[in-house]
């Protein structure tokens, strides 16, 4: 028995349905997500230049993907759910913002920014161990933090901040991301006018 060629109108056909094939196998475009400033009680009590450095982040946590705690132990992400920057680099520049907004006399910018200041007054240094939602939806900052001022001792100050999420949507965790970060500052702010 001889095999039949396809004919024109199969070929057409097949030729017709590849776009719509092609559209179903299409990956989603990703959601990009950001910290943002949260407005705090504005303290006169300091007034000066504050340096802020790059936040410095846990190695699970300084990647492009957003990371939850699935349980205890198993960590996930999404390949589509992602943040719009870095994360350090974000996590500096809203903290900047915050530290501005509590410290309205004061001059507060990142070390690692293009302009060149005058030395500061105070450099703030932060490590970051963890800044994600855990099992029990609330958003955990464990931090430590130092502000380095001319005339002072150092002292390193540990920080654990859970802020509870409404629900498991990625914009609830973010914006208890956004809380944790704006309460950090707070205390950063109080530490200085102190």
């Amino acid at each position: 028995m001889m095999a039949r060629s396809p004919s024109r109108r199969h070929v057409v056909a097949v030729l017709a349905l590849l776009p719509a094939l092609c559209a179903c196998s299409t990956t989603p475009s990703p959601r990009l997500f950001t910290l943002v400033p949260r407005p705090g009680t504005p303290d006169n009590r300091f007034s000066g230049t504050i340096d802020v450095k790059r936040a410095e982040l846990a190695k699970y946590l300084d990647r492009p993907e957003i990371v939850r705690y699935r349980d205890a132990y198993e960590l996930s992400m999404s390949e589509y759910v992602r943040w719009g920057e870095g994360l350090g680099d974000m996590v500096t520049r809203v903290l900047v913002e915050d530290l501005a907004q509590r410290l309205p006399r004061s001059q507060a910018y990142a070390a690692s920014g293009p302009l060149t200041l005058p030395a500061p007054n105070v450099t703030i240094e932060i490590n970051i161990d963890r800044f994600e939602l855990d099992p029990s939806d609330a958003v955990v900052l464990a931090a430590q933090w130092v502000a380095h001022r001319e005339r002072s001792g150092d002292r390193i100050r540990a920080e654990q901040i859970r802020v509870a999420v409404g629900s498991s949507d990625t914009t609830a965790q973010i914006a208890a991301m956004s809380d944790a970060l704006g309460q950090l500052a707070d205390r950063i702010a109080s530490a200085l006018a102190a």
